[in-house]
């Protein structure tokens, strides 16, 4: 039995600050994140099983990891979930805490521990009373599609995904610009770009080329939530 209860768990993930919990409620429907993490973990599993995968490879999206380091991440969430290792969590101190210990670990123990631990955040990601904790399940799409991107897969990140990633990212982006005291601003980008550039996987360029109703420049620090990419990836959504 994991340290902390799905609730507390849960509370975590409103940390990333991408819409309040109220917005989430709104949202919720019958959408399943749940379903959703587990239809990414599922892909990754099939996409990093391949005996042709160099899993040493450097991800362009995440310079500093490679495969290995990424399913380390995504598989130690999970395994920190169940443990009740969430201190810290989501700093870069609690992710370089999973890359590291999972550094002796074949893709397949990873692979198999994920297996494992997974399900737990299955239900945690759909049945949570305080709402959903989106940015979980945006965390593993967000690394999916990077893993994609670094060994030359297509992007096919699941349309009824960016759909319901898409709405929490405009909501959230709209509620921080309204607390820096910048007028409202519409954007116009395919629901891919939206996740992928409010995710840093875009260059501020590349952002600002977006279809803006105004200068886009001031409000580029409240688009990247967690930076901006030094260099474009060449992903074609």
């Amino acid at each position: 039995m994991p340290g902390r209860g799905p609730a507390e768990s849960v509370a975590v993930w409103h940390l990333w600050g991408i819409g309040d919990a109220r917005t989430v409620r709104r949202m919720s429907g019958d959408v399943n994140p749940g379903a959703m993490y587990r239809g990414a973990r599922e892909r990754i599993i099939e996409l990093v099983s391949a005996s042709s995968v160099d899993v040493s490879m450097v991800v362009p999206a995440t310079p500093e990891w490679s495969v290995h380091d990424v399913v380390a991440h995504v598989a130690g969430v999970a395994r920190d979930a169940v443990s009740g290792n969430m201190a810290g969590a989501p700093g870069d101190a609690w992710t370089a805490a999973q890359v590291a210990r999972a550094a002796d670990l074949s893709i397949a123990d990873l692979v198999a521990q994920w297996q494992l631990d997974g399900p737990f955040l299955d239900e945690v990601f759909a049945g949570a009373a305080d709402g959903l904790p989106a940015a979980g399940v945006m965390d593993v799409h967000t690394h999916e599609a990077d893993l994609r991107q670094a060994l030359g897969a297509s992007f096919e990140v699941p349309a009824d995904f960016l759909a319901w990633a898409t709405q929490r990212l405009r909501g959230g982006f709209a509620e921080a610009v309204a607390a820096r005291g910048l007028p409202p601003v519409d954007v116009v980008a395919s629901d891919a770009e939206w996740f992928r550039g409010r995710f840093g996987r875009r260059t501020a360029d590349e952002v600002a080329a977006y279809r803006w109703s105004a200068d886009p420049t001031p409000y580029l620090d409240t688009w990247f939530i967690f930076g901006r990419a030094p260099r474009p990836l060449g992903e074609r959504t």
